[in-house]
């Protein structure tokens, strides 16, 4: 029997195209007025966007928070634009966050395939329907991404986002590598280290392990990891753990050679796999590191025997939370 039932790994291959036609979504819709902060509020699959965000505008004027709560930040108010992503537009959190955000009389955009959100919300980016959240990346991405550059929050350049779409053309390549890393894997349990700037990136590869492999993935940043976690490595063993370390040519120098010293120490005690970045931009170094790290997890899941696209445990959870 296949384990990929639902044919999951089509939607893999068409991210590239999802990404191109995502870009086109946010045309002409712009928000006006002075705008001090932004505010993304979602979860899970849908809140990824957000911490891409604010790497990606981590040296703007404009500060970015990504909310994963019912409440807002008590900071909000008619000078915040909060974006609020849900793929499905019924998640609850969000929603309670939304309506708190329109008592506070903060600016709102929407990105959702639909539900009450899309209802509620005046500005409000429909994408299409059809994908497991954290399968429509491109489309909870690039529209917010848009938004601010519409209202001269964020600059853009063309040349990033062709750089990126370029880069992440060749599925086969990714799929090669992925089944690499795969091997290298085994049936270990990844632990994914990057710089404070990659975090985002880090932390989509841990969610995709724990949702598309269907098991425990951990993941920490530098250099913050240097002041705990290197010493629980005294503890870890090499049949049980390996290392998925995201290594950024464009890191801080110092980034850089701390992760070269762990290397050596955390090869005493288990595997370490480098991943490079790929292309200039920090666009470009977010996505493809992304979409590689999808492809490793779909592989893994079919090493594993499961099924990548369900996550039937989420489903149980909102079944008993409605009741």
């Amino acid at each position: 029997m296949p384990v990929d039932k639902s044919n999951y790994l089509k939607v893999l291959e068409d991210f590239p195209a999802q990404c191109r036609n995502a870009m086109a979504l946010p045309k002409g819709i712009t928000v006006s007025g002075e705008i001090g902060t932004v505010v993304v509020t979602g979860m899970g699959g849908s809140a990824i966007g957000g911490d891409l965000l604010k790497s990606y505008m981590h040296d703007t004027n404009v500060p970015v928070f990504v909310n994963r709560n019912y409440n807002m930040p008590n900071f909000v108010d008619e000078y915040t634009l909060v974006v609020a992503i849900s793929y499905s537009g019924n998640t609850e959190e969000t929603l309670s966050a939304y309506n708190e955000a329109v008592e506070r009389k903060a600016k709102t955009v929407a990105v959702t395939s639909g539900g009450k959100l899309a209802s509620i919300c005046e500005k409000t980016i429909k994408v299409p329907k059809g994908f497991q959240p954290r399968a429509a990346l491109g489309y909870l991405f690039f529209p917010i991404l848009g938004v601010l550059h519409n209202a001269g929050i964020a600059d853009v350049k063309n040349k990033e986002l062709n750089e990126m779409l370029a880069l992440i053309k060749d599925t086969e390549k990714y799929k090669d590598k992925a089944q690499e890393i795969v091997k290298q894997i085994d049936d270990r349990v990844p632990v994914i280290y990057s710089s404070e700037l990659l975090a985002p990136v880090a932390y989509r590869w841990k969610t995709q392990f724990n949702e598309n492999s269907k098991g425990p993935a951990f993941h920490h940043i530098f250099p913050e990891m240097n002041h705990n976690e290197l010493v629980g490595f005294q503890g870890m063993e090499r049949q049980k753990f390996v290392i998925i370390m995201l290594r950024d040519e464009h890191d801080n120098p110092r980034i850089i050679k701390r992760m070269d010293i762990c290397k050596d120490i955390m090869e005493e005690r288990v595997d370490v796999i480098e991943v490079h970045t790929q292309g200039e931009s920090l666009l470009s170094r977010m996505f493809s590191t992304i979409y590689l790290g999808d492809f490793t997890s779909y592989y893994q899941a079919l090493r594993n025997r499961v099924d990548p696209a369900p996550v039937n445990v989420i489903a149980r959870l909102k079944e008993r939370l409605g009741q």
